[in-house]
């Protein structure tokens, strides 16, 4: 046990540890994340197509808050960034605390789009900046699965707060995210790296600057296509999952314990994921992880029992285990280290995206199609298997490059 217990979290610098409790905090507090689309519902009393507007703006204000976040953390600084991402979402989260109006509050999502998600380019290029490339996969995961405990919790503690005051769950959510700030403030330095050599593997693109960099960049664009698709049918969940779940008769104590299901297998199963998929190519767990998405969501319109309802979340969240570490290493060991930040963003884009895709689309779906359209959201996660396997040997060429290119670096340092 103790052997396990350090190749899953020794050996990790302590920056990293102070990042991953910043991480496990803002998830615990995490309410509105989880009951945004009930409390729209059946507080604001909103109708289906209203919410999902809502939601896709929500969806808008993170493209472009996560594109402005990966210049900044480049050029200014990972840490001000996180500093900046913190101070605004807690002042938005606390005016949807009072505001009730649509327009205001579909107005408020825009920004809280933009600052929740401002954070995460300068986040995931300090694990970068202070993890080696051959742990990435082990500190993303440990990273994930702090989301994934906090997450856990919140889900069932978001429920008793908004059974007695719905708008706890906004002032709850902002001091988590206060207190977040105040350690990144007090115990996290800047970790952008000063000045850095520029690899052979991407010598060729970076002629231009910014972003011209990365749309020449055919190799990560294919991934974050392909991120793209299965980070839809994430999304889609998020938003239609709720309402699928009280369309069955179900109640919000019932969803609540529904989606905690995810959290709860997660907890206990993500620290196996690196043993589980060491040595397998990436690209080809990226696959597999498609295909437990598709499986998982398109049983999600057949469910009509919390049993049932807790089955699919089981088997959509095997596939969400084994796709986001290998994800996040991906982009990072694909990135040039003075560009991690905008490469972040650009591969948040495809989250970013589908949050801004999947309500519209998704809402629309499933008011025209009805329990059709879970399986053509099933074929969605088939194509992205299929496209992942269709992609391996040019990304497998780019990795081998790039690794190499750190080895010689190393040597000469």
């Amino acid at each position: 046990m103790r052997r396990w217990l350090t190749e899953t979290a020794g050996g990790l610098p302590r920056t990293f540890w102070h990042l991953w409790t910043v991480t496990l905090v803002n998830s615990l507090g995490g309410f509105v994340g989880t009951f945004l689309t009930l409390y729209l519902s059946t507080v604001r009393h909103f109708d289906a197509s209203v919410i999902g507007v809502m939601l896709g703006g929500l969806g808008l204000g993170a493209v472009v808050g996560t594109q402005v976040a990966g210049v900044l953390a480049d050029r200014w600084g990972r840490r001000k960034t996180l500093l900046l991402a913190n101070a605004m979402t807690v002042a938005v989260l606390l005016s949807l605390a009072v505001v009730r109006d649509v327009v205001g509050i579909g107005l408020l999502l825009v920004v809280l789009g933009a600052s929740q998600n401002m954070a995460r380019p300068a986040f995931s290029a300090m694990i970068a900046d202070l993890i080696p490339a051959a742990e990435r996969v082990r500190a993303y995961n440990l990273n994930y699965w702090a989301i994934n405990l906090g997450f856990a919790g919140a889900a069932i503690l978001a429920g008793f707060a908004m059974s007695l005051t719905p708008w706890l769950i906004f002032v709850i959510n902002a001091g988590a995210v206060a207190s977040t700030g105040l350690l990144v403030l007090l115990r996290i330095p800047e970790t952008r790296p000063t000045a850095v050599p520029v690899p052979d593997s991407t010598r060729t693109l970076k002629q231009g600057g910014s972003f011209a960099v990365i749309l020449r960049d055919r190799v990560f664009l294919v991934f974050v296509l392909l991120t793209f698709l299965p980070s839809f049918l994430m999304s889609s969940l998020g938003a239609l999952l709720p309402l699928q779940v009280t369309a069955r008769g179900l109640t919000p104590q019932e969803y609540s314990w529904i989606i905690a299901t995810n959290g709860v297998i997660i907890v206990f199963g993500q620290l196996f994921i690196p043993r589980l998929v060491d040595g397998k190519r990436r690209t080809r767990v990226l696959a597999l992880a498609s295909l437990f998405w598709a499986a998982g969501v398109g049983v999600t319109g057949l469910a009509t029992g919390v049993p049932v309802f807790m089955l699919t979340v089981l088997v959509w969240t095997i596939g969400e285990m084994l796709q986001t570490p290998a994800n996040s290493a991906t982009v990072a060991d694909l990135s040039p280290a003075d560009m991690r930040g905008r490469y972040q963003a650009m591969f948040s884009l495809a989250w970013q995206a589908a949050m801004l895709a999947a309500p519209v689309l998704g809402g629309l779906g499933l008011k025209y199609l009805g329990g059709m359209w879970w399986a053509v959201a099933a074929a969605i996660g088939v194509a992205a298997a299929v496209g992942n396997l269709l992609a391996e040997p040019s990304r497998t060429r780019r990795l081998a490059t790039a690794a190499k290119e750190r080895e010689l670096t190393s040597t000469r340092g």
